[in-house]
């Protein structure tokens, strides 16, 4: 192939291929990082409640500009506590950037942001957890999940056991979206280099494999002249120098057009038989995915309710509480107006909320959605015997409760945020993002829901004009 063939076949490929992952891969990769995180939060809120790992004192001071990779250097027997806790906190502080302030984008995506972020999340190898393991860090957290697992609580260890496998699983995804766009601004950085001074320097066969060392030099000397706030990468240099003079450059140039060739190859799906009672449970199990989220929104409304009554009590109110909690005297429930969406009049209307009773029965719910979510589980096994109206009718109570329990949720969000004095309001942990993926949740449940509603509707109305589906 021609020089001329390829460099004009090859910067109209790249380009498609650029507008292709600016399509289909860039915003699933976001949405894939926003359900790791998620996932990775219920891991650390379980380790917490089983008091294996201890708060982070530093997580939220911690300013975060750019991702690095979590540290992985030995240390004393006596500090692996705190090591593993500090460690286990800062991946989650960074994949919370990542989630919910990383800017996506070809433009943002450098070479070097790409592999900083595919090196923290190679923080911990899922897929071969083991307390034997050669990775430090792979191993602190190997030993704590064995503690879970060797205990007796086996609704905790099938909870545990099911999270590791979705981090595995979403892990993976987000390091083949990773190297999906790593392989194009690869690709980019060398059509940047042949557009400024590759052809300009005249390079001839015999002296590349004549004298490699010289012409690294060479090419390193007009790259420093030319490119600016690039760095020099000897790999992708090697690359070009190998499509333009090797003895199989000629296949090295087809190889990478074709791997550059954006196909939209439609194929027809196989259609599946139906089970109504599988695609309500299928529901079901979209629908108690809730749980993580809801979590963690429960825990911050804890924290930030906390963090209220500090600037509300007095010293010696707060004494007072702390003795009648001694004398298992109950304290004076905490009551909070907050402002709800009234959908029969479309009007903002200010409820009171009793705290303390709507956390704790949000913390049962919680409960109920998590050992749901596990498909082999002896309860979404009990629910499956039911009869599909059953299955029917428990879906939407939940659907209904949880709506509800959103739209709290972000009134209290509001309400902290508004009630909480200044001075201490970068304190208060925002729901936002769980709100948003409460209502993703049910959204897409309630979707599912009516499509396996149509679908058993459809069946019967065939069934009753004698037509087989």
């Amino acid at each position: 192939m021609s020089d001329d063939s390829f460099g004009n076949d090859l910067a109209p490929r790249l380009q498609d291929h650029g507008i292709e992952l600016e399509r289909s891969v860039l915003p699933g990769l976001k949405a894939q990082i926003h359900v790791l995180k998620s996932t990775y939060d219920a891991l650390v809120g379980l380790l917490k409640r089983k008091g294996l790992l201890a708060d982070d004192p530093y997580q939220f001071s911690e300013k975060i500009s750019e991702i690095r990779p979590v540290p992985n250097e030995p240390f004393l027997e006596s500090q692996k506590q705190s090591v593993v806790s500090i460690r286990m906190h800062n991946f989650e502080s960074q994949l919370t950037f990542l989630s919910d302030y990383y800017q996506f984008s070809l433009d943002y995506l450098t070479l070097s942001r790409l592999k900083a972020i595919t090196q923290l999340l190679r923080y911990v190898k899922w897929e071969s957890l083991s307390e034997n393991a050669a990775e430090q860090n792979t191993k602190l957290v190997a030993e704590l999940v064995g503690r879970i697992r060797k205990g007796e609580d086996s609704i905790s260890s099938g909870l545990l056991n099911d999270m590791l496998n979705q981090l595995n699983t979403h892990t993976a995804k987000v390091l083949e979206s990773l190297k999906r766009v790593m392989f194009y601004k690869r690709e980019e950085y060398k059509l940047s280099l042949r557009n400024s001074f590759w052809s300009g320097m005249n390079l001839a066969q015999e002296e590349v494999s004549g004298n490699p060392d010289n012409v690294q030099r060479k090419i390193k000397k007009e790259f420093a002249a030319a490119i600016k706030g690039q760095p020099y990468i000897p790999e992708l240099i090697k690359e070009l120098l190998d499509e333009d003079f090797a003895q199989n450059a000629a296949f090295l140039r087809e190889e990478l057009l074709t791997k550059l060739t954006v196909t939209k190859a439609i194929q027809e799906k196989p259609k599946a038989s139906f089970d109504p009672k599988q695609e309500l449970m299928e529901a079901v199990r979209s629908l108690a995915t809730a749980n993580i989220p809801l979590d963690t929104a429960l825990r911050k409304l804890q924290d930030n309710a906390a963090l209220l009554d500090v600037t509300q009590d007095s010293l010696g109110e707060r004494f007072q509480k702390w003795v009648k909690k001694l004398m298992g005297i109950q304290n004076k429930p905490r009551v909070f107006l907050i402002d709800l969406f009234d959908p029969s009049t479309g009007a903002t209307k200010r409820d009171p909320l009793e705290f303390d009773p709507f956390v704790e029965e949000n913390r049962n719910r919680v409960r109920l959605l998590a050992v749901l979510s596990n498909r082999n589980g002896p309860s979404f096994q009990a629910l499956l015997q039911r009869a599909e109206d059953g299955i029917l009718a428990w879906f939407e109570r939940q659907f209904i409760d949880l709506a509800k329990t959103v739209e709290r949720v972000n009134g209290l969000d509001v309400f902290f945020k508004t009630e909480v004095p200044k001075e201490r309001r970068t304190q208060v942990k925002g729901t936002k993002a769980e709100v948003a993926q409460i209502r993703t949740i049910i959204g897409n449940a309630n979707k599912q829901r009516h499509e396996a509603v149509g679908r058993r509707e459809e069946q019967e109305q065939l069934k009753r004009l004698g037509i087989k589906s």
